[in-house]
């Protein structure tokens, strides 16, 4: 027998493995207690590859053949690493009459079926859940931090946000980062053409290959501004554990387009896409620069409180709408309220991290 088992396809689909976490062969487990002392450093793969049996063996109250776990397993892979929208377009089958004898083929067909579907949870939990060690990036109120990903994209931080990760990232399956907040991305293009996904709120997610570009998730504002190259911005409910996927609204961007999500009243999802004159202003915090054009102040309270953390209110709704062009440090927030009161002839009174806007 050789020993070579490197990942849970080879222990799930060994025949042997499974007599012994199911019992069924004294000798196998003699062995296999030989390879765990042997192998120390694949204890954690072993239980993982365990429980997986256990889930597929035991669900049934059958042995389950070589070819029939290849079977499973090819399906699930299947599963996991194409795009399963094309599985809208089946053609609905023409349904028949059972005769009395289908019940027992509708029996069999309903114990496969039942798991497959709890053989499926188990993998999934393993493989996206336990696997893998999770590195995580924040930044607090007013400050910015660049961060350099594996690949060496390079992504900076504006104040008020996180970017996680799991390691090590698999050559054979797109490189994915979950942002809440804001960040600047500039993603290194890899030989293989591998994409580069980043996760935002509700089911919302940028893929591109390489680009520059900014992301933004916030609990008001959903939105991606693209600098260079070209970036797909979806909107898509994952079903249940990827099975029936649907995309719910998608665009894809140009250098210079900006499209922002919505998700209207009646439930479904909306992306608008429109053109901006300067798509580096809404990077520019990671130049230690704050900057505005033809801006609500409106849109700089939002931006003082998601970025810096304060509160603001206005005494008179009015003044929300005037409108403020102009550039201030990043790091310099009050710059940016002195400069208000003085432009608009505002009386603007701190308490803490409450400011009145009069």
């Amino acid at each position: 027998m050789e020993e070579n088992y490197q990942t849970l396809h080879d222990f799930v689909l060994d025949p042997s493995f499974c007599d012994w976490v199911l019992g069924r062969d004294g000798n196998a487990a003699a062995y296999w207690q030989t390879y765990l002392n042997a192998h120390p450093d694949q204890s954690k793969l072993v239980g993982q590859a365990k429980a997986l049996v256990l889930a597929m063996g035991h669900t049934t109250g059958t042995q389950w053949a070589p070819s029939e776990k290849a079977e499973v397993w090819s399906q699930i892979q299947s599963r996991i690493q194409t795009q399963p929208d094309a599985d809208l377009d089946r053609t609905p089958e023409t349904i028949h009459p059972l005769r009395p004898a289908g019940w027992r083929v509708i029996y069999r067909i309903a114990a496969s079926f039942a798991a497959f579907v709890l053989f499926s949870v188990a993998l999934y939990y393993f493989l996206h859940q336990t696997q893998g060690e999770t590195i995580r990036y924040a930044t607090p109120y007013g400050e910015v931090k660049k961060v350099l990903l594996p690949d060496n994209s390079e992504v900076t931080l504006n104040g008020n946000s996180s970017l996680s990760y799991k390691k090590p990232w698999n050559l054979d399956y797109p490189r994915e980062v979950t942002l809440t907040g804001e960040a600047f991305f500039k993603v290194t293009h890899q030989q293989n053409d591998q994409k580069f996904k980043v996760k935002l709120a509700e089911n919302v997610a940028i893929e591109v290959i390489g680009t520059e570009f900014t992301a933004t998730q916030r609990p008001h504002d959903t939105k991606v501004v693209l600098n260079e190259g070209k970036v797909n911005f979806s909107v898509t409910d994952e079903g249940f554990l990827g099975y029936f996927k649907e995309t719910l609204a998608k665009e894809t961007l140009s250098p210079g387009e900006l499209t922002a999500y919505s998700s209207e009243t009646s439930g479904k999802a909306k992306l608008v896409k429109r053109m901006v004159q300067n798509p580096e202003i809404y990077s520019a915090f990671q130049h230690n620069k704050l900057m505005f054009a033809d801006a609500p102040l409106s849109e700089v309270a939002r931006v003082l409180e998601d970025v810096y953390g304060f509160k603001v209110t206005f005494t008179n709704e009015a003044l929300a709408n005037r409108r403020y062009t102009g550039s201030v440090p990043h790091d310099k927030v009050e710059v940016l309220i002195i400069t208000l009161e003085k432009l608009f002839n505002l009386k603007i009174s701190q308490k803490g991290n409450q400011l009145e806007i009069s």
